[in-house]
């Protein structure tokens, strides 16, 4: 099957286009989750998505080129390169920070704005292991909550989500190994969830920077970005990452 793109516009901007926001999924999914969040972002802002093989538009294509992590940040790279120039917001959560982040380390002159979701600073899981037993994957899912019991129970649906959060996972691994003691060209937004198991909010704000970061915590757990009442202070975060004021109605 022919690789489709990576890249793919999400949300065109509702107004005069003044910004565009390039956001990343957590582990197993794809961008499409987060648009509950991203749609109250203001309405000059294009809202873009990076789709890895496996998900959504890409369900059917192959897992195995996500073995190098230098083409995947590359082939991205290279799609945001070729987009009509406008100031970019990189935002990640959870797996998809660690992507954003080795994309502002690659080509910092694409990247006015990084926003961290949920993610450890690198230096605290460089050494975590790379093998995940069937028992350590639905452990992981059973603390980020939100996978559907309908997912697990399906054999081949249970399947495909695992290959999927394993190949992510190792994914997330290597680029954490690789941008570990490197200090982010941006200094970055971080958020996280006050209740979050995955991810303990300790662990939030020890990337490598110049700036003090603080790390904003909102209330609930792994995914406090989708909970309802946090979507509009979330969304706000992510406009204030722009190095000017974007603008536009929510």
């Amino acid at each position: 099957m022919t690789e489709q793109s990576w890249t793919a516009v999400l949300r065109p901007a509702r107004d005069m286009r003044r910004g565009r926001v390039v956001a990343m999924a957590h582990s197993g999914s794809g961008p499409n989750t987060l648009l509950p969040l991203l749609r109250r972002l203001p309405a000059g802002l294009e809202v873009a998505g990076v789709t890895l093989p496996g998900r959504e538009r890409r369900f059917g294509e192959d897992l195995e080129v996500l073995d190098n992590p230098d083409h995947a940040v590359s082939v991205v790279l290279e799609e945001l390169r070729a987009a009509p120039p406008l100031p970019t917001v990189l935002f990640g959560h959870s797996m998809g920070a660690v992507f954003a982040a080795a994309l502002t380390l690659a080509a910092p002159e694409l990247c006015q704005g990084l926003v961290l979701s949920a993610h450890p600073a690198p230096e605290s899981r460089a050494r975590q292991a790379r093998e995940w037993t069937e028992a350590d994957l639905l452990g992981i899912l059973k603390l980020g909550g939100g996978t559907p019991a309908e997912f697990l129970n399906d054999p081949l649906l249970r399947e495909h989500v695992l290959g999927v959060l394993r190949c992510d996972l190792t994914l997330g691994h290597h680029l954490t190994v690789s941008i570990a003691g490197r200090e982010l060209p941006v200094a970055p937004t971080v958020l996280g969830g006050a209740d979050d198991e995955l991810v303990p909010p300790a662990d939030l704000g020890q990337w490598s920077t110049r700036a003090v970061l603080r790390p904003r915590l909102f209330p609930g757990g792994h995914f406090y970005l989708l909970d309802k009442a946090n979507q509009d202070a979330v969304a706000a975060e992510i406009a204030a990452a722009f190095p000017l004021p974007v603008g536009g109605a929510l």
